[in-house]
């Protein structure tokens, strides 16, 4: 989960349902984002 640790315990601060690809996104404090989208059935998810 290592992925994941620049966004332990950070506030989230917005959610897009459906975001402009289809897919989530969230917005956490300090301008991180995750986005998670359907890719060939599977779960695909980028931080940013």
């Amino acid at each position: 989960m290592g992925k994941f640790d620049s966004i332990k315990m950070s506030e989230l601060v917005k959610v897009e349902d459906p975001d402009s690809e289809g897919g989530l996104t969230l917005f956490f404090q300090e301008n991180k984002t995750l986005k998670i989208r359907l890719v060939d059935g599977k779960l695909v998810s980028e931080m940013s």
